[in-house]
């Protein structure tokens, strides 16, 4: 009975000491110049603090590139998975756990070169004009949409992706646009169309991007990632305070 019970013991352990570790899949998206591909190879703002964070601890995560809104679905819903970049506002604050922030976006809102004179006074008064306006584009469960309906935008029309929309404003299916400057200017470069095409008529403000992991993902997971971001930025910020001594 005795070598029965140790040679359950001993089976335990070994179960558990070799057990692979749990695979990790953190989802994005396309949205340069914070997070984006190219042949494969991940590439932007974001993307280099993720796999600095990923090299303090020692472990490579599966990067999945997917539409925003199946992202953000498959992240919220299944253990271990997480997303970035995603601006934390309310209404997202109890579907993930946080780790951040790592990067800030400036949202504005877009008109073409011919309509932005329709648009004048302070900050205040364009957003006024903008919530009569016909339509604006806005990316489908971005942040953009969830901001602008939380101040009360009711002509918000939805694109698929982000692109989509700027592609949509620049043949006047939009009236207006809203989204970060950053990106907006990285696809006018990509697409030839010249920057002064389009203009910025309001500000929406600005909003940090987060890592943010599911909340079946284990606590003590996700507070290595936030201790690695911590980690990182005092190694910045000592580096910047020699560099100036």
């Amino acid at each position: 009975m005795k070598s029965f019970r140790y040679g359950f013991i001993f089976c335990l352990l070994f179960s558990l000491i070799s057990r692979p570790a749990l695979s990790q899949t953190i989802y994005t998206e396309n949205f340069p110049p914070y997070n984006y591909q190219v042949d494969g190879k991940l590439l932007g703002l974001s993307s280099q603090i993720i796999q600095h964070m990923s090299r303090e601890l020692g472990v490579h995560p599966v990067i999945s590139f997917l539409p925003w809104a199946r992202a953000y679905k498959y992240a919220k819903e299944r253990e271990n998975s997480g997303i970035f970049s995603i601006v934390r506002i309310p209404s997202r604050e109890d579907d993930f756990q946080w780790v951040g922030p790592i990067e800030t976006v400036n949202i504005g809102i877009y008109t073409s070169e011919q309509n932005h004179a329709q648009y004048f006074g302070d900050n205040e008064h364009r957003l006024n004009q903008a919530q009569k306006a016909s339509n604006i584009g806005v990316q489908q469960g971005g942040a953009a949409e969830r901001i602008l309906t939380s101040m009360g935008f009711l002509n918000l029309d939805h694109s698929e992706t982000t692109r989509k929309a700027i592609l949509r404003l620049i043949s006047n299916r939009y009236e207006l646009l809203a989204l970060d400057g950053n990106y907006l200017k990285f696809i006018l470069e990509a697409e030839n169309v010249p920057i002064d095409r389009v203009r910025r008529i309001a500000d929406v403000g600005k909003f940090d991007l987060y890592l943010a992991f599911s909340n079946s993902t284990p606590k003590n997971v996700v507070s290595k990632w936030q201790l690695a971001l911590d980690k990182i930025k005092q190694d910045q910020a000592n580096k910047n305070e020699r560099t100036v001594n």
